[in-house]
């Protein structure tokens, strides 16, 4: 099967990241998390038998994503719209590539691991669809073997709810779907709490990340 992963990224730039984070860390401080987080990603995205696709807003200032993205296949930047145009776009544009399974994730996700992946294509062996759920009711991963749009349309997002709406749309568009292991994503100042101590209880390894969070709790209370 010959398959690709996406990257939906923002830009690290201050000010422009990261901004449920910014009344604790400041814009600096939020680029630079952002960078740390995607440092993680890379790695985990190097080890994986898949083409990497980095799909980036805003234009201003993406070419330092090559840097931290050595590997990857190609970047382009995201569409106009809504996050559902977004994704449904980024993925439609891989598959045209001849592409047989296509696996999108966001990018504040320090704890994915090479297994989240690996459960999503196996899961793709069988079902036409996979999604990974968050632990806020959303998803971070969407996978598929052909375009879905209508999993896109008329979607909320942020809610507590994504999750279970998106697995409807799928069912109502008449595509098998299989859910494989969740993943937290940092978003708000309670989620780098809980990242924080699961990288200090061993439970999350994500080096670049766990150096940043080190040197941050010595400067400051998260």
């Amino acid at each position: 099967m010959k398959r690709a992963v996406i990257c939906l990224t923002r830009v690290p730039i201050a000010g422009k990241t990261k901004t449920r984070l910014m009344p604790l860390l400041g814009g600096a401080r939020c680029a630079a998390l952002h960078t740390a987080f995607l440092q993680d990603l890379s790695q985990v995205y190097q080890s994986l038998q898949a083409d990497l696709f980095v799909a980036y807003t805003p234009e201003d200032g993406w070419e330092q994503l090559r840097e931290i993205f050595p590997t990857a296949t190609a970047f382009f930047p995201q569409c106009s719209g809504g996050l559902g145009e977004r994704m449904d776009t980024a993925i439609q544009s891989v598959l045209d590539r001849g592409y047989e399974a296509c696996v999108l994730t966001g990018s504040d996700l320090p704890a994915l691991k090479a297994l989240h992946f690996e459960r999503a294509f196996a899961a793709l062996q069988s079902a036409d669809l996979v999604i990974g759920p968050s632990l806020d009711g959303g998803y971070y991963l969407i996978g598929m073997k052909r375009p879905c749009p209508e999993l896109f349309m008329n979607q909320a997002y942020g809610g507590s709810n994504v999750f279970e709406s998106t697995c409807r749309a799928a069912n109502k568009a008449g595509r098998t779907i299989d859910s494989v292991l969740p993943c937290g994503d940092v978003d708000t100042p309670g989620d780098l709490r809980r990242l924080w101590g699961e990288i200090e209880a061993g439970k999350v390894h994500c080096p670049h990340t766990a150096a940043f969070l080190r040197q941050l709790v010595q400067t400051m209370k998260i």
